[in-house]
């Protein structure tokens, strides 16, 4: 249809072209709607395909296949079958596709629920994030929670309540969360990592890290060190950069650096290169390459290997514990 269409209502059987805009309640198409002009209608259906070259605004949006909105759009809901890309915008209410979403400018939003992917252009604002696999951003965000079975990469600053990642979780700024942070695989950080608790089941690699407890499987890799209420490392974990902490305990065989607590328990076969405690367990077969002073109470079962002979102190160095 060359030039302009509004009606109340316009339901075609299969394809509608308008060189125009579209101004409708309702737009319904059995196969494939496309706009050159502007879009606005109250609700959009179509089962196949919608391309819209200019902004759309519509309340809610339903497509069976893909949705192509070239600039901004403005909606409550997307619900898409297939894929999605917009040029940035708002959605108030969700976001719903069974395969990926794109938007290729900054995009406010509600909640995006997307089976496959999502990749996000600019700085972005939002609430719930739940991605089946892989889930980048290009410029900032904030969010409520970040739920990705697969990977995250986050280009910027970072800030929010929780984060949820099966995978891969890498952030190029500062990742900001006041509630968890949980990673199955490997993390990475390029510059602080603050949040309320922490588990890793892999590797954590971050400038510098200020959390309230934090259990780690694997490897922590800082160049300013750990900072946290407790910090528990794994069986076999390695840690390179010092950790701060009221209570620390190295797993079995775990090969760390410098250590300082009120508590600190090193299990059985485990390394550290020096150790700061008011209370300070160390259990058989472990080696410390450093000094170990202590103001409270020092449990070394037989068979530990000190370098320096142990000193207990009337108080420890400033930042120690």
């Amino acid at each position: 249809m060359s030039g302009s269409l509004t009606a109340a209502d316009v339901d075609i059987d299969r394809h509608l072209e308008v060189l125009g805009t579209l101004t409708a309640a309702q737009l319904q198409a059995g196969s494939r709607i496309a706009i050159h002009g502007q879009l606005k209608a109250k609700s959009v259906e179509v089962g196949g395909s919608l391309e819209a070259l200019e902004s759309a605004e519509v309340d809610e949006i339903e497509a069976g296949g893909s949705i192509r909105i070239t600039k901004q759009v403005k909606a409550k809901s997307i619900d898409v079958g297939g894929s999605v890309i917009v040029g940035g915008g708002s959605v108030t209410e969700d976001i719903d596709v069974g395969g990926t979403f794109e938007s290729t400018e900054p995009l406010e939003f509600n909640e995006i629920d997307v089976g496959g992917s999502v990749r996000l252009k600019g700085d972005s604002l939002g609430r719930r994030i739940d991605v089946g696999g892989v889930f980048s951003v290009s410029g900032n965000l904030k969010f409520k929670e970040i739920d990705v079975g697969g990977k995250v990469k986050i280009e910027g600053d970072c800030e929010g309540e929780d984060i949820d990642v099966g995978g891969l979780l890498e952030v190029t700024g500062n990742l900001n969360l006041t509630g968890g942070l949980e990673v199955g695989g490997r993390c990475r950080i390029d510059k602080m990592l603050t949040a309320g608790r922490v588990e890793i089941g892999g590797s954590l690699q971050a400038e510098r890290v200020k959390v309230g407890d934090i259990e780690i499987g694997g490897v922590i890799l800082t160049k300013s060190g750990v900072k946290a209420g407790s910090i528990v490392i794994g069986d076999r974990g390695r840690v390179r950069g010092p950790l701060f902490a009221d209570s620390v305990r190295i797993g079995e065989k775990a090969d760390v650096e410098a250590v300082y607590g009120k508590t600190v328990t090193l299990e059985e076969k485990s390394r550290a290169t020096l150790v700061h405690g008011v209370d300070v367990r160390i259990e058989p077969g472990c080696r410390i390459l450093g000094e170990v002073l202590y103001s409270g109470s020092l449990d070394a079962d037989e068979g530990v290997l000190f370098t320096v002979s142990p000193k207990k102190v009337d108080s420890l160095p400033a930042g120690s514990a």
